[in-house]
């Protein structure tokens, strides 16, 4: 819960640094792997995240992601949340459609039947989006989370390829 306040409190201190253009709450809906030593233990399943940023211009937004999905495996199943921070720079847009390229720090929390724990890594992500309407967004997110660990049970890294849909306010 401290590690979410934390970054809770970085990223509104950051809406101080920048202009703030619109702010965005969004929802995601997808596909959940887990990859290496972990690919053959625990199953592939369907996640869901809530995304909270603001865009401080057309180019750059900065987002908030909080991941959850939970994988069964042979014995037990391990659920994983994932608390990202990241950039999100909008590198193509035409006509209604918008690509963006990011990446950032995040933190990963993995709870066994017995234990829990909270490795830290990285993300990238790509996401191509289509506005619907004056504020709403839909699209799909290809996300990759590089896990710092050298847990066997845990493995290499996760991936998730995931369905969006935002509102902008303010834009």
């Amino acid at each position: 819960m401290k590690i979410k306040l934390l970054i809770i409190s970085l990223l509104l201190s950051c809406a101080t640094a920048f202009p703030l253009d619109g702010l965005y709450l969004g929802g995601q809906l997808g596909h959940v792997a887990l990859t290496g030593k972990a690919s053959p233990l625990y199953s592939n399943t369907i996640g869901f995240a809530v995304d909270l940023g603001f865009r401080t211009n057309s180019i750059l937004d900065v987002l908030f992601s909080s991941q959850y999905s939970s994988h069964m495996g042979l014995v037990n199943g391990v659920s994983v949340y994932a608390e990202t921070i990241g950039a999100n720079f909008h590198v193509l847009e035409a006509n209604d459609f918008d690509v963006s390229l990011g990446g950032g720090p995040g933190f990963y929390f993995f709870k066994y039947s017995l234990k829990t724990e909270t490795i830290f890594g990285l993300n990238t992500v790509a996401n191509v989006d289509v506005k619907v309407a004056e504020h709403v967004r839909i699209g799909l997110g290809l996300r990759y989370h590089i896990l710092f660990t050298k847990d066997q049970d845990i493995g290499d890294n996760l991936w998730t390829v995931m369905m969006r849909v935002g509102y902008l306010f303010g834009e």
